[in-house]
C-alpha cells in the first residue's frame, strides 16, 4: 500500500468518506486526498519472483481542486485480469468515466497483470460510487499462487530497506517483506482536462524490492512518470546496466504536458539496483 507523505495534514471528513465507499485507506499525499488498497486476492509472479507489493496489485484513487459546485478532479487506476477489462469498462462508460489507458506495465508476470486508468471532472463522493460499482465485477477469487517462489526469508530486508531509501531519497515503508520508495516528481506541474493538478498518481517516482533470496538478490522494480524527451537518453542508461524496461506509455488523456510513465525490473541486489537507477536517472535531472 502507498504511504501516506502529508507534511502533518490528515485527511478530511469528505477524504475519509471517499475512501470508505471505495473500502480503501484515506491519505493526503502530496498534499491530495488519495485512497490506496492492494488487491491482494491476485498473488502474481515477475521473472519467478513473489510480486505482490503495492507496486503490482495497486487500486488507487484521488481527488482534487474541488469548486463550488462540489466538482473535483478526480483520477483512478486498478490492477486488472484481461477478462475483467471489457466489463470493467462498460461500467465505467456507463457512468460517464473517461477510460484513459489499458495497458501492461511489466513483462514475464503470471498471470497476466493489466493496468487501467480513469479519470473525469465530477463529485468526488459520486466518482467513488461510481467506480465501486465498476469494481464489483472484479473477481475476489484468488489468483495465483505465490508458494512458486520458494523464497528465502532475509532478516537483512529491513535494514537494507533504510539503505535503499538513503540512496533514493523519497519516503518509504516496509511491510510483509517488501520496500518501497516513493516520491513525487514536482518540478513537473500538469493539467489535466484543464485542471492544474499534483496528484502523485499523475507525478510519481516509485522503486521496489520484495522477495529477497538468501543470496542477497530481490524482485527489484521502478515506476516514474517522464516527459517524451526525457525516455530515450534514460531508457540508455537503465540498459546499460541491464535493468529490463517492461513499459512506456500514458496514463492519462488531456494532460499539459504529455506525461508518460516507464516501468522497469531486474532481479539484483536491492543496493545495487538502487545505486544503479539514482545514476540512470541523472540523465534527466
Amino acid at each position: 500500500m502507498m504511504m501516506s507523505d502529508n507534511n502533518g495534514m490528515q485527511p478530511s471528513k469528505l477524504c475519509e468518506e471517499f475512501a470508505r465507499i471505495l473500502d480503501a485507506t484515506p491519505a493526503v499525499i502530496n498534499g491530495v486526498c488519495t485512497a490506496t488498497r492492494s488487491r491482494t486476492n491476485l498473488r502474481p509472479t515477475v521473472l519467478g519472483r513473489r510480486a505482490e507489493s503495492f507496486m503490482f496489485i495497486p487500486q488507487a484513487f484521488s481527488f482534487e481542486n474541488v469548486d463550488r459546485d462540489g466538482r473535483a478532479l478526480c483520477l483512478g487506476e486498478t490492477v486488472i485480469l484481461q477478462e475483467e477489462i471489457n466489463p470493467f469498462i462498460s461500467i465505467l462508460r456507463e457512468n460517464r468515466i473517461l477510460v484513459t489507458a489499458v495497458h501492461n506495465h511489466w513483462l514475464f508476470d503470471d498471470p497476466r497483470l493489466m493496468y487501467i486508468h480513469f479519470e473525469t471532472i465530477a463529485n468526488p463522493l459520486e466518482f467513488a460510487r461510481r467506480v465501486r460499482e465498476a469494481l464489483n465485477v472484479l473477481t475476489d477469487k484468488t489468483i495465483g499462487d505465490s508458494r512458486r517462489d520458494n523464497r528465502s526469508e532475509n532478516s537483512n530486508a529491513e535494514r537494507l530497506c533504510d539503505r535503499f531509501q538513503r540512496i533514493l531519497g523519497g519516503s518509504h515503508t516496509f511491510e510483509n517483506g517488501a520496500c518501497m520508495v516513493m516520491r513525487a516528481r514536482n518540478d513537473i506541474r500538469p493539467r489535466i482536462l484543464g485542471e492544474r493538478a499534483r496528484s502523485f498518481l499523475l507525478i510519481p517516482q516509485m522503486f521496489a524490492f520484495e522477495s529477497l533470496s538468501s543470496d542477497g538478490r530481490a524482485l527489484c522494480s521502478g515506476e516514474s512518470v517522464l516527459l517524451e524527451e526525457e525516455f530515450n537518453p534514460l531508457a540508455s542508461e537503465l540498459r546499460e546496466r541491464n535493468i529490463i524496461i517492461t513499459a512506456f506509455h500514458n496514463h492519462w488523456l488531456f494532460d499539459d504536458p504529455k506525461l508518460m510513465y516507464i516501468h522497469f525490473v531486474k532481479i539484483d541486489n536491492p543496493i545495487q539496483f538502487a545505486r544503479d537507477v539514482r545514476d540512470s536517472f541523472e540523465v534527466i535531472e
